[in-house]
């Protein structure tokens, strides 16, 4: 599937067919062409095993960035058995009151504050999360009328998932702020502040040397057996022999690569700095042996563009290796937990892994103490081993005559 953009749809022309082509970020967000050559902006949702459909405009009267947003709410509204237009006149009628809802605030906090300054990946994190849960239960909701007890029931019905939920609050405290901003709030009124969140297990995963080798050989199996592509399988192995982050891996480029310096330079990272991975035999051995068909070095399936989902590409290798437990970022994990086991410093796993601050770093101190306590046994042992076998007997001393000096 394409991404839509507005240079892809302006592209587009007319094969004399009735196509549907959907975008690869946003999930039931798609554009039609007619045989005759009109581009229109859809919203289709699959329940009970029908799809329900609705036209949101024409390109280029609308932008895709429009039709996007259009697109976020009309979903949710098709979720809730509402007519999508009947949906959109009234939030209109709404907000012409003064009465803005939070879909239509959700909306411009996209446009304004998430898309222009936000990273990709957490731009569609909050597009997930507006199209699956806070639209559906407080789209439709005024801004002025909101109140603590609607945020608590929402935060109530996610309690299987509580990370999940804790974000959902987060994310609706942020869009009330701006609502707060906007004037559309008093000041200091969010009714999301000080929600107590549920408590969230930290989960830390760590591979054995036994374990890495099955990893290995899941990816490999994986590979040889068609269910992941060369591009694919050379990404989760270069996750595993270097402990980067998988948006990482799939935003590197061949011209990112230093064979001399044996390393990959990022120019942007998570933490909005630059970020070198350093290449090992191992990794450098995955790069040689991977054709270059673009210019991202795991190449996705259309060309020119990166590899979309290097955790679905795990799952597949997971299940080969019997490690259905383990995360695609728990092979970071292992792997800073494997440089502990060797001694390497704090300061140190964390410029390999890349962390901004050393609190970061941190979690991984109870192994560099288990490292150093191994070092420590093992030099007792050497020092009682020395002890029982004993000093060996001193040699005897000759004394040597004094040489006299001549006076005169």
């Amino acid at each position: 599937m394409p991404k839509l953009t507005d240079k892809f749809v302006a592209a587009q022309a007319s094969d004399g067919r009735d196509r549907l082509l959907f975008d690869d970020r946003q999930r039931g967000f798609g554009l039609r062409i007619t045989p005759a050559g009109t581009k229109i902006f859809i919203a289709q949702i699959r329940s009970n095993g029908d799809k329900r459909k609705v036209a949101l405009g024409r390109y280029p009267d609308i932008s895709v960035a429009t039709a996007r947003e259009l697109a976020l709410q009309a979903i949710a509204d098709l979720r809730q058995g509402q007519d999508p237009a009947l949906a959109r006149k009234a939030r209109a009628k709404a907000l012409a009151a003064g009465g803005m809802t939070l879909g239509a605030l959700a909306e411009r906090w996209m446009a304004k504050h998430v898309q222009p300054k936000l990273k990709p990946r957490t731009v569609f994190d909050y597009e997930q999360l507006l199209e699956k849960h806070i639209l559906p239960a407080l789209g439709r909701l005024p801004v002025a009328q909101i109140e603590r007890e609607d945020i608590l029931s929402l935060h109530a019905d996610m309690e299987r998932t509580p990370r999940r939920a804790n974000y959902v609050v987060s994310t609706v405290r942020a869009i009330l702020n701006f609502g707060i901003d906007l004037g559309l709030r008093p000041a200091g009124n969010n009714p999301a502040r000080r929600i107590k969140m549920y408590r969230e297990r930290k989960i830390e995963r760590f591979l054995s040397a036994v374990e890495i080798a099955r990893a290995a050989d899941g990816i490999a199996q994986a590979e040889r057996t068609g269910r992941i592509g060369p591009h694919a399988a050379a990404g989760v192995r270069l996750a595993l022999f270097t402990g980067a982050r998988s948006g990482e891996v799939t935003a590197a480029r061949w011209l990112h690569v230093d064979w001399d310096r044996r390393l990959i330079r990022l120019p942007d990272s998570k933490t909005n700095e630059p970020r070198t991975i350093h290449l090992s035999d191992a990794a450098l051995e995955v790069l040689e042996g991977l054709p270059r068909v673009g210019p991202y070095i795991v190449a996705g399936t259309l060309p020119g563009e990166p590899y979309k989902n290097l955790g679905r590409a795990w799952i597949k290798a997971r299940a080969l290796a019997g490690l259905q437990d383990v995360r695609l970022h728990d092979l970071r994990h292992s792997y800073a937990s494997l440089a502990a086991g060797k001694g390497v410093s704090l300061q140190m796993i964390g410029k390999l892994l890349g962390h901004r601050h050393p609190a970061t770093t941190a979690r991984y101190a109870h192994l560099a103490r288990d490292a150093a306590a191994s070092v420590n046994d093992e030099l007792g042992a050497a020092m009682t081993s020395a002890i029982e076998k004993g000093a060996p007997p001193l040699a005897g001393v000759v004394k040597l005559p004094r040489r006299r000096r001549r006076r005169g």
